[in-house]
């Protein structure tokens, strides 16, 4: 259910919609709540030659006008039916840009709801990401292992890490959300055939046998053959 400031910008971008749009260049109308409760409006411009969409356009507004007071959410409407419309891709990815956070008012089929930049990318490019240490996720059983340094390498198949900053998170089945990371460079990256793993390549991943290590990747790759390429990921933590 939407809140009452909400709606008001809904309404507002439905009008301004309906108003403007006078011929095929300007057929969507958007509209911005700030944190402090102001509304800023804008205009689809089309163009053969391309044009701004009407969110991109209300971004532009609102860096002109009110640019200290951040945009909270945003909406969008089509003019000739004044229906709500959800952003277009391209306006996802720049909102994203600007804050995941920004609430994009979108219709289901209960309604009108709100939906984050980050919602409606699930499998978004993140610009920052590049900049960040590689993530590489681990089941949480591995964590005493991990932190004793009984476990500094991890196999993998169709899961690309190179050398570098990285950081150890671990896969956490509870609902709270907290999620346990630990700094780490990864140090070696080698490719190899699954059958010319060896024992030793079994101990540092923190199993007792190689018979041991083969179980546990036919249960993460079903159907891994023994010619089948895998990454041998070694790590350590910082401060080791």
């Amino acid at each position: 259910m939407l809140t009452h400031d909400v709606r008001e910008l809904t309404r507002q971008v439905i009008d301004h919609a309906r108003q403007y749009n006078d011929d095929d260049a300007h057929t969507v109308a958007a509209g911005a709540l700030t944190a402090s409760g102001r509304v800023v409006l804008g205009l689809n411009t089309y163009h053969f030659l391309g044009g701004p969409c009407g969110e991109i356009a209300v971004l532009s507004n609102h860096a002109s006008s009110f640019p200290d007071d951040p945009i909270t959410v945003m909406a969008a409407a089509y003019g000739p039916t004044g229906d709500v419309v959800a952003p277009c891709g391209k306006c996802r990815q720049i909102v994203h840009d600007l804050s995941p956070d920004i609430q994009f008012v979108v219709r289901d089929s209960g309604g009108l709801e709100m939906r984050s930049a980050r919602d409606l990318l699930p499998f978004v490019y993140d610009q920052h990401a590049a900049e960040r240490p590689q993530r590489i996720h681990m089941w949480q059983g591995y964590e005493s292992a991990i932190r004793t340094g009984a476990k500094r390498q991890t196999i993998r198949v169709d899961d690309p890490f190179r050398c570098g900053p990285a950081e150890i998170v671990f896969d956490n089945d509870n609902d709270n959300g907290a999620e346990l990371s630990l700094p780490a460079v990864v140090t070696d990256v080698r490719t190899s055939r699954r059958s010319d793993l060896t024992a030793v390549d079994a101990q540092r991943d923190g199993f007792e046998s190689l018979a041991e290590l083969n179980a546990a990747l036919d249960m993460h790759y079903p159907g891994l053959g023994p010619d089948a390429p895998v990454d041998v990921v070694t790590f350590r933590l910082l401060g080791d």
